[in-house]
């Protein structure tokens, strides 16, 4: 559980004391984020990539049965699809690339802390509902993502409140990943 509260906390911790104390800096990075080109290209790769690994391990018959009928099969499908989807879907193609990453990461971490004693699972648990639903909103409708982004980048003070919110949490998440024994 420990490895999970640094890797959330950490990102949050980081983008949250930017957004804090470099407000328009910030501001300017969620604007130009969901048209960034490499960043889609690199997060449509882990997305898909992410989707190959989960099928890969999940064992669901149905799914077995097509899609891994010779050997390797989804891991081709994943450069495939990665490469049709950066060639085809290039217009806010960052946002679904974190959005498939938000939908999926909960898959391993929920396994991890499911049995842990600790109370204090739930702040990752919380966390990853959170990003799942954000995650499946964000895949079906990213202008609406882009356009939160946007409106939060025009005043510097909300993204300063944003960025309170994601350092406050994150250092939270460090924090417990540093002194919850058993963590």
């Amino acid at each position: 559980m420990r490895q999970w509260f640094l890797i959330l906390g950490v990102p949050l911790l980081v983008g949250g004391a930017l957004a804090l104390f470099r407000p328009q800096c910030a501001g300017r990075a969620l604007v130009a984020f969901p048209r960034n080109r490499i960043a889609g290209w690199i997060l449509c790769a882990a997305g898909w990539f992410g989707t190959a690994y989960e099928l890969d391990t999940i064992g669901i018959e149905v799914f077995d049965r097509y899609l891994k009928a010779f050997p390797g099969e989804l891991w081709i499908l994943a450069v495939v699809l990665t490469f049709l989807t950066c060639w085809w879907m290039e217009n806010l193609l960052p946002i679904r690339g974190v959005a498939a990453i938000f939908m999926l990461f909960p898959a391993e971490l929920f396994p991890v802390i499911r049995l842990e004693e600790s109370s204090w699972r739930l702040t990752l648990v919380v966390l990853a509902y959170v990003c799942a639903a954000t995650g499946m909103f964000g895949m079906f409708y990213p202008w609406r993502i882009r356009q939160a982004l946007a409106w939060m980048a025009e005043k510097p003070w909300r993204v300063a409140a944003g960025g309170a919110i994601c350092l406050a949490y994150g250092a939270l998440l460090v924090l417990l990943g540093v002194v919850v024994p058993g963590a």
